[in-house]
């Protein structure tokens, strides 16, 4: 997944073949050692058929090249948000949001302890970065953003949703039917 500088995986190449006016996601990881975590944030939108690009760059090691990167996606007219992934002291969610003209979501890997990685929840006045805790929600998050623009990522989010209640309901009648114990 991470070959070369700029990696087009999953639905992007399917999608700009076909011609689809969707828009995409651009998933920027600070190193390679994000992978794994990156691979969960592609499945999550792979959920929703949402196209993405996958780069990496180190906000603490590749100043200039994160710098000239934000100013290539900004013209980007096709790009609808980016989802920084950062482990560590998180650089690149602050100043990806800060010069970023486009929305940003931190979603780092957890700390080596397990914990959540907050680190960009204290970026800088100026840095306005979402964040969310899991790799696998992102990708409801970002359908929800495309639902205005687009009847089947709606129809899908509807579908998914609409199956949830279902299981729980089923759920709930089958407690229900075990009676108090």
């Amino acid at each position: 997944m991470f070959g070369g500088s700029c990696v087009e995986t999953g639905a992007l190449a399917s999608k700009k073949e076909s011609g689809s006016n969707i828009g995409y996601v651009l998933i920027m990881a600070g190193s390679g050692s994000d992978k794994e975590h990156v691979k969960k944030i592609t499945d999550s939108l792979d959920t929703y058929e949402i196209p993405y690009s996958v780069r990496i760059c180190s906000a603490h090691k590749q100043p200039a090249k994160l710098v000239g990167l934000i100013l290539q996606y900004n013209s980007d007219r096709n790009l609808v948000v980016a989802v920084a992934v950062a482990s560590g002291t998180d650089g690149l969610s602050g100043s990806l949001s800060y010069n970023a003209l486009f929305p940003v979501i931190s979603c780092p890997p957890d700390a080596i302890d397990g914990r959540h990685n907050e680190s960009c929840l204290n970026n800088p006045p100026g840095s306005s970065n979402a964040y969310i805790a899991r790799p696998e929600n992102v990708g409801k998050f970002i359908a929800q953003m495309y639902t205005r623009e687009n009847s089947g990522v709606r129809e899908m989010l509807d579908r998914r949703n609409s199956e949830k209640v279902r299981s729980l309901e089923k759920a709930d009648l089958e407690a229900m039917a075990g009676g108090v114990k």
